[in-house]
């Protein structure tokens, strides 16, 4: 790794960090739980979110951020560890957030703190015309209260404690 890009992601990491002890209610939280400043060599960051939302409030969600080489010129995978039901999240825990997608707005000056927050923000505000699961979609507009019991059944058997 070349020095300037290890500089970018230690810095990076600090501030993923200080999202932990954020006060702000309208901030995410998130918890690192592994980084690459553990790991040297690694390019992986594994992390707990917060939603705020009703029902994925009452857990916290475990993360995947896997770095490429080319990073901060390519955008980062972010994928769900902890299953969660959810439109915009497939089945590989991949999760559909336009500032991942290079066309739509990942820049080189996105941080992983922008991108954390986008992740929140898109599991407390589902957007059914990006689902990668099109049919929890269409249950999440047309049939709220089956999602709604879905999604906390999944919540229940596999959402993390939220300290």
């Amino acid at each position: 790794m070349a020095a300037p890009q290890t500089k970018r992601i230690i810095t990076e990491i600090t501030k993923l960090q200080n999202l932990a002890t954020d006060n702000n209610p309208s901030s995410a939280k998130f918890l690192l739980d592994k980084s690459p400043v553990d790991t040297p060599g690694s390019n992986l960051i594994l992390g707990r979110i917060f939603p705020r939302s009703q029902i994925y409030n009452q857990a916290a969600f475990q993360i995947e951020i896997k770095l490429p080489a080319e990073f901060p010129f390519k955008p980062p995978e972010v994928r769900f560890i902890t299953p969660i039901y959810h439109p915009n999240v497939g089945d590989e825990g991949k999760i559909c957030v336009e500032i991942l997608n290079p066309s739509d707005g990942f820049k080189p000056t996105t941080t992983l703190v922008d991108i954390v927050k986008a992740v929140v923000d898109r599991i407390d505000n589902p957007s059914v015309d990006h689902a990668l699961k099109p049919e929890i979609g269409q249950e999440y507009s047309s049939n709220r209260s089956a999602f709604d019991r879905k999604a906390l059944e999944m919540v229940k058997k596999h959402g993390l404690p939220r300290q």
